[in-house]
Order: C-alpha cells, then sequence, then structure tokens
C-alpha cells in the first residue's frame, strides 16, 4: 500500500487550489490546505473531504508565514508537496499600473511564493526529500497588452523554479512550475481578476480589445479544471499517467498552452536566425570562432 503523501497548498479555496485539493485528497494523500479566510464554505467543503484548514495570507510578515508553516508540519511530521498557487491577475496597461499596485501583484505572485519557500525549505531539506511546485502560466511565456504585470510575475516565477531546481536536485527534491492554459475556473472574475486604477484613453485600442477578449473567453475557456488538477497530481506524485516519468522543469497543462509555446518557440527561432549574422559580430578580437 502507498504511503499517503502530505500536500502544503495555498489558495485552496478557488479554481486550481480547490480541484487539485480534491484530486489529492481523492488519490488518498493528506493536505492542508490554506487560504486567507479559512471559514469560506469552499474550505468548509474540503474540510468535510479530509482537508485539514489553515489561515494563511502568503503576504503576511515572514514570521507569521514561518509560524503558519511549523504548524502545518507539527499535523503530519513533514510536507511532501508545497504547491505554491495563490495568485491573481492585475489588469492593466504598463504605463497605467501604479508603483502601489505592481507591488501588491508582485507581493502576492512573487514575494509570497519566495517567502514559502524559506519556510517550508530547510524540513525539505531535513527530509532529503519533497516536491515545491509553482503555478506559473502560459503568460511566463508571452506576455499580453493589458496584463503585462501579472505575466512579469509569471515569467519572474518561471525563473526562480529553474534556479531552485538546479539548487536542490542533489538533495532529493524536485521542483517544477506548472503551467496552464485556459482553464474554466473563476480566475476571469471575482477577486482574482482585479483592475488598474488609472485609465489612459490613447492606450484604448489596445487594452480595450484584451478586456473584451478575457470578458468573452470567461466561461468559455477550454480546460477542464478537473482533467487538469487529475494531471498535476499525478505528475507532482509521480503515479498513474506518470508513473516512471522525470517531473519536467515546466510542465505544460493544457492544448491551448502546447500549441502556444510551441509558437513562441517557432517565433523565437524565427528572430535568432534573422540576426544571427550581426549577433556573433560582437565577440572579442581574442576569442576563437
Amino acid at each position: 500500500m502507498t504511503t499517503p503523501l502530505v500536500w502544503l497548498i495555498t489558495g485552496s479555496t478557488s479554481g486550481f487550489g480547490t480541484a487539485i485539493t480534491k484530486a489529492a485528497l481523492a488519490r488518498g494523500d493528506k493536505v492542508i490546505a490554506t487560504a486567507r479566510n479559512p471559514n469560506k464554505p469552499e474550505m468548509t467543503e474540503l474540510a468535510s473531504l479530509g482537508a485539514t484548514p489553515l489561515a494563511l495570507d502568503i503576504t503576511a510578515p515572514e514570521s507569521t508565514i514561518s509560524s503558519v508553516v511549523a504548524e502545518a508540519i507539527k499535523i503530519h511530521g513533514r510536507i511532501d508537496i508545497l504547491l505554491n498557487n495563490a495568485a491573481y491577475i492585475l489588469e492593466g496597461a504598463i504605463e497605467e499600473s501604479s508603483h502601489s499596485e505592481v507591488l501588491a501583484e508582485f507581493n502576492t505572485n512573487v514575494f509570497g511564493q519566495l517567502a514559502m519557500i524559506r519556510a517550508v525549505m530547510p524540513q525539505m531539506r531535513k527530509q532529503r526529500s519533497g516536491t515545491v511546485a509553482f503555478m506559473g502560466s502560459i503568460g511566463g511565456w508571452r506576455s499580453s497588452a493589458n496584463g503585462g504585470i501579472y505575466c512579469a510575475t509569471k515569467f519572474t516565477i518561471a525563473g526562480i523554479s529553474e534556479a531552485l531546481r538546479e539548487e536542490v536536485k542533489h538533495l532529493g527534491i524536485d521542483v517544477t512550475c506548472i503551467e496552464p492554459g485556459y482553464f474554466r475556473t473563476n480566475f476571469l472574475s471575482g477577486g482574482h481578476r482585479v483592475f488598474a486604477a488609472k485609465r489612459i484613453s490613447d492606450l484604448d485600442e489596445a487594452t480595450e480589445k484584451t478586456r473584451k477578449a478575457y470578458n468573452a473567453y470567461d466561461g468559455r475557456q477550454p480546460g477542464d479544471p478537473e482533467k487538469g488538477a487529475q494531471l498535476i497530481v499525478e505528475a507532482l506524485t509521480k503515479s498513474g499517467r506518470c508513473e516512471g516519468r522525470q517531473l519536467p522543469g515546466r510542465l505544460l497543462v493544457g492544448s491551448d498552452a502546447v500549441e502556444i509555446v510551441g509558437g513562441v518557440w517557432e517565433r523565437q527561432r524565427k528572430e535568432v536566425e534573422e540576426w544571427r549574422e550581426l549577433s556573433v559580430t560582437t565577440d572579442c578580437d581574442d576569442v576563437k570562432k
């Protein structure tokens, strides 16, 4: 019989956080489900399924985060999988996004995740095992008008994940950045999508186009969250269809993610080739060709 793994999931009360929590519990694993408000109805449902709810605001002072993580470790004696899931999207052009709005976005989507790493990693190093998963996005491959700050956080997370992967692999710890396409969650609505307070009319041609596209796509995304969650759980636990596979550094989830990233690769390859003749002319004269 497989020993249940212990998960710590941030942002458990919506979207992929809820779906992955349910999928992990269905597998027989133990899940410590966290959210800023553990009294939400969604958390009550997860608790009824066997999850252990904990209040955790990843933008809280680092000492507070460390205390909550220490409490989480005491519950089952270990943490096998950390899923850094909590995030939101700031919608607005680069010039429209104020310093405070950008700082708040990075505080949740990047700095809070770093704080979680610093709190959990000592336990995983002690165990000489564990898996850290960042919830990235296809926005970490291709930025877009009116969503550049959000995409910047996902580019950042991908870079952090890649470095952390190299830093801890000799300790038996896996790291991956999960990069879903568009899934039919509530991420494009409600409190997960906030708008920059400033609007610049000169930019409306670009920003309004994106805003209308998001509105039209909300509720019509191609991805099924339950199917996506099932794949993510299998990948992080190396079970089911993922048994015997090595966890990739960047895990694409969704047919649209595969198509979009393929297009990015092709565009970048073409640009490299178009500029190669000039790009290679900048070496020092003593460099051997």
